[in-house]
């Protein structure tokens, strides 16, 4: 009999390997797998992470071809670098001598290593055994390592490692770094839908033991083998306060020293930029605060002042991509020898607000001056190996300070150029040159721009100075009026392209375009390609005179190359042009020969155009962010994914138990579904893949709408126009304090695009939205987790985009509390006051007159969907209806219960006079209210009134209401200046003026 035998299916790969990069430099920005998006999982040599220090992006590649995970160490190039433990360790196996590569820049792929306290984290999602990904970096199932972009940055040291030259200009400037600025949009500072999550992990070390304190919701948990020596001492976790990072800790040391640690991260799922005020208080003799989130924060404000009983309180105001999330983490330290004395008292508090417009801040786009990339050519000892002393600092210094204001940086990758050949390509960068100054025999940089020499360095040159002269006109018949201009894009990973056009030119060639390529592979977006291609441009399409002379002048031999010179030649040009001296050649006797071109003014302005080339990228597209939006389900909802018996069946034996549901729009065209990951919160629980969600069409709002408006315009309207009317639409969020609404498609009017709806349908009621708000078309049909959950649990719910070539990465969530939405009843419908809808104010010697409809939850399953300003339905079984009106002030000032008609009156006497009033109203069964309430304001007024006035400069005579107290003060310097402060009415007014008012609070 044969035994049993097992199918290989596929294999997981891993190693522990070096990288190699280079001579030092100063970071790794960033590290790119396959061009499937940019990581910073990167530990460097001084044991600081710059990120988490750790990549978990298993299906990166795809289900099928797995990804990455694991560790990456950093080794920047330093004299004595740390080695990475397992070379080590290799190495003193093998008995060879210890290396750590000194100048040399690499990183260092290792496994994840062991868990603490057993955490493991990849779980179901790779559905492999731990300790493979805990003992080497993991590859990926195709048995290579997928090709990696690296986005390294050095700008602040040299080639050697040692700091740049010229560094910091007097204003703070980093003149030998130059980073683009952005000014962010309204758009991209959106932080609506953001969720702050506070996490906090506190470690206590006390002769050497370790203890870690785990917090929960409302009590403090301790793990491992704790002990309880009375000489070793003790903790007693006192409480956890609900702020963020507040925590109180006492404890018995005797004669010992205690470090504390405390980190408080918050996350989001916007990519977007914000701002925090983050304020410390603490206690103890050392302090520090770390904020951790890649090079990504910015640190604008720090301001510290005393706190009572020697307490520090510290205030930062930081700005930081959202997206990523920030930690915070600080640290305490002190000698404590006191029974049960106070080991530490900390506080954070983070409070986060979008960056105001105009806030300019610098993104992670670093680039070098190329002023001192031409410094480094020529001085470094790979390259022209020129003595420093060979090179006029002050004349670079100018240049660098230069080019840093106008923004010129590049980067570059070299693997072998010639130094000539390298520093021409830098100098057609910038429109530069570099010469070696004739009289002094130092290195000069000249930039030619329009104010580069004062008006006393230009050369004069008598016409009778002159010997001969040969002349032409550049440019004249064939000038150049278009630049195919090609550049670097660092956004897109790729080479781009834009045409710019001169105009003027074009048309005089009567529509002739002649094109010349011109290409700046060191830039790295199109704002620089742009400035130097239209500076390029301007000199390409203007005729100027070019051509050589001889002389004799003496003084001749003293000019450099680059040089400007003032030039007459009566025969040719009336007065005098400037031109630019390109070669200077020293003849035989006193003859000197030299070579010129006229200088076109840089400031002068050229009529071009800009055209961008929409290249078609044929390359793998990843994954993108879906929109998304999760809810718990209503009943109607619930009914159609289970069915109603079964439903019904649940909620008899389980009425707290509800579903999440998600509905997401497809975000690119080669993605087909997303995946509905779920997490019910519990630390140390996995996330688990709860549904697949086929993508709904979706549109934005073009317009405000109104709580009454039941059609309007939206910005797509093509991608809705032939939904079968009666579709179901998610409108709004339910998880950012303002509950969402459902509405029902009516259809769209083929000539203007308005869309007509229902409003307020199933349990939600209508509400006013604004511009840009999506709505999503779902019907009946949405992707759900079948999971069960019951009210008061709270769901984290993600949508990742899949596509052939990946799985979007799980960056961010949305936080879903569970409400027993199903089995609440609907709310009240079509309620009028005074048969108006949502009046803005009422008439005090008016009583209020509620009518409504009603709604039936377990009735309305089948049919046409009613809207809420449709008539009403049989009442459900028990369910009756409460109200409350009440002021700011006064707290409820009316309210009634077991309402089981349509209407209710409330007198007029409970009013309050000039107060704006609200109103509530909802219902209940057994216990249970409406999932939203009914909620309108208004203001109650006296009455409409008209006051007319007339002054004589020492009186006022008028007529209005006895109820009216007025009071007016005459200063005929004055214009008419009157102020009502909600029960009377004072002001000043010219002699002789009318004062008509018209009053409606």
């Amino acid at each position: 009999m044969g035994g049993s035998s097992k199918q290989v299916t596929g294999y997981r790969y891993f190693a522990n390997f070096l990288l190699f990069i280079g001579n030092p430099i100063e970071k790794v920005l960033g590290i790119n797998f396959d061009k499937r998006g940019w990581q910073t999982p990167l530990i460097d040599e001084q044991k600081n992470p710059l990120s988490i220090g750790e990549v978990k992006l298993p299906n990166l590649y795809g289900e099928n071809e797995g990804g990455v995970a694991g560790k990456i160490h950093a080794r920047y190039g330093t004299e004595n670098p740390d080695p990475i433990d397992f070379y080590s360790s290799y190495l003193a196996k093998n008995d060879l001598p210890p290396l750590a590569y000194p100048y040399q820049s690499y990183l260092a792929f290792t496994g994840l290593g062991t868990p603490d306290f057993g955490g493991g984290w990849v779980g179901n999602i790779i559905g492999a055994a731990h300790g493979y990904y805990n003992n080497a970096f993991y590859l990926g199932n195709s048995g290579y390592m997928k090709e990696m972009l690296l986005w390294v940055k050095r700008t602040r040291i040299r080639n050697d490692g040692r700091e740049q030259w010229y560094k910091v200009r007097e204003d703070g400037a980093v003149v030998c770094e130059i980073g683009s600025r952005k000014i962010f949009s309204e758009s991209e500072l959106d932080v609506s839908g953001i969720v702050a999550e506070a996490k906090m992990d506190t470690y206590r070390f006390v002769n050497n033991y370790t203890y870690k304190v785990d917090e929960t919701i409302n009590n403090i948990s301790m793990d491992g083998n704790i002990s309880w020596d009375y000489e070793l001492g003790r903790i007693f976790p006192n409480r956890v306060s609900k702020k963020t990072g507040f925590r109180f800790i006492y404890g018995w040391v005797p004669g010992g020293v205690s470090k504390v640690e405390q980190t408080a991260k918050i996350k989001g799922n916007k990519d977007c930029y914000v701002r925090a005020n983050v304020t410390v208080k603490q206690y103890g003799e050392k302090f520090n605060l770390n904020f951790t989130n890649g090079d990504k924060v910015f640190i604008v404000n720090k301001t510290e002042y005393p706190y009572g009983d020697a307490a520090l309180t510290t205030i930062f105001d930081v700005v930081f991509r959202f997206d990523l999330g920030l930690s915070i983490k600080s640290t305490v330290e002190g000698v404590y020898y006191q029974d049960l004395d106070i080991i530490t008292q900390s506080e954070i508090t983070v409070s986060i607000e979008p960056v105001p417009r105009d806030f300019n801040i610098m993104v992670d786009n670093y680039d070098i001056n190329p002023i001192h990339k031409i410094r480094e050519i020529l001085t470094d000892d790979t390259a022209m190996k020129k003595p420093e002393s060979d090179v006029n600092d002050i004349n670079f210094m100018k240049a660098a300070d230069r080019i840093w204001d106008e923004g010129l940086g590049i980067s570059w990758s070299i693997t072998e150029k010639s130094c000539l050949e390298a520093i021409n390509e830098l100098c057609g960068h910038i429109e530069a040159g570099v010469r070696v100054n004739r009289q002094t025999g130092l290195y000069e940089m000249v930039l030619f721009r329009d104010d580069w020499f004062e008006e006393s360095e230009i050369h004069t040159l008598a016409v009778n100075k002159i010997k001969s002269m040969s002349l032409e006109i550049a440019n004249a018949d064939e000038a150049i009026n278009q630049l195919n201009v090609s550049y670097y894009n660092r956004e897109a990973i790729k080479d781009s392209s834009f045409s710019i056009s001169e105009n003027a030119s074009i048309r005089n060639l009567n529509g002739r375009v002649n094109a010349e390529d011109a290409d700046f592979p060191y830039f790295m977006n199109q704002r620089n390609a742009a400035v130097v291609a239209q500076w390029k441009l301007k000199q390409m399409s203007s005729p100027v005179w070019k051509g050589s002379f001889t002389t004799a002048e003496y003084n001749a031999r003293k000019w450099n190359r680059y040089d400007l010179l003032k030039l007459a030649w009566p025969r040719k040009w009336q007065g005098e042009i400037t031109v630019r001296i390109m070669k200077i050649n020293l003849g035989t006797g006193t003859d000197v020969s030299i070579d010129f071109i006229e200088v076109v003014p840089y400031s002068s302005q050229l009529w071009s155009d800009v055209v961008i080339d929409q290249s078609i990228d044929v390359g793998v597209q990843p994954p993108l962010a879906c929109p998304y939006e999760p809810f718990e389900m209503p009943y109607y909802l619930v009914v159609m994914a289970l069915g109603q018996r079964q439903v019904d069946g649940e909620l008899s034996y389980e009425n707290n138990f509800g579903l999440v549901g998600v509905v997401a729009e497809q975000p690119q065209s080669n993605s087909l579904y997303a995946v509905m990951m779920t997490h019910d919160g519990t630390e140390g629980e996995e996330w688990v893949r709860a549904a697949t969600i086929n993508y709904e069409p979706a549109a934005e709002l073009d317009q405000i709408i109104s709580r009454t408006s039941t059609s309007f315009t939206v910005k797509d309207s093509a991608a809705i126009s032939g939904l079968p009317i009666g579709t179901l639409i998610k409108c709004g969020s339910d998880w950012i304090g303002t509950p969402g609404e459902w509405m029902v498609f009516q259809g769209i009017d083929p000539y203007t695009g308005v869309v007509s709806v229902k409003r307020g349908a199933l349990d939600s009621l209508p509400q006013a939205w604004g511009i840009g708000t999506r709505l999503y078309f779902c019907g009946n049909d949405v992707a759900y987790d079948s999971t069960e959950y019951v009210a008061g649990e709270e769901v984290l719910v993600s949508a990742l985009t899949t596509t052939p070539s990946g799985m979007l990465e799980n960056k961010g969530s949305i936080k879903i509390e569970m409400n027993a939405r199903a089995f609440r009843p609907y709310p009240p419908a079509n309620v009028k006051i005074n048969g108006n809808y949502f009046p803005e104010t009422h008439v005090i010697s008016n009583d209020i007159f509620l009518t409504w409809a009603h709604r039936n939850r377990t009735q309305q399953t089948g049919g046409e969907i009613i809207g809420w300003f449709d008539e009403g339905v049989t009442l459900e079984t028990g369910v009756t209806y409460s109200l409350e009106l009440s002021t700011a002030q006064d707290g409820v000032i009316h309210s009634a219960i077991n309402i089981g008609l349509e209407n209710h009156t409330i007198p007029s006497s409970v009013l309050l006079q000039n107060k704006a009033h609200k109103l509530k109203l909802w219902s209940v069964r057994d216990g249970f209210e409406s999932y939203q309430i009914f909620e309108h304001h208004f203001f109650v007024e006296s009455a409409s009134l008209i006051l007319t006035a007339t002054t004589d400069g020492s009186s006022v005579i008028g007529n209005t209401v006895p109820i009216a107290n007025i009071s007016v003060n005459v200063d005929e310097s004055l214009r008419a200046n009157m102020r009502f402060n909600g029960s009377s009415i004072s002001g000043k007014a010219e002699a002789g003026s009318t004062i008509t008012i018209e009053i409606q609070d």
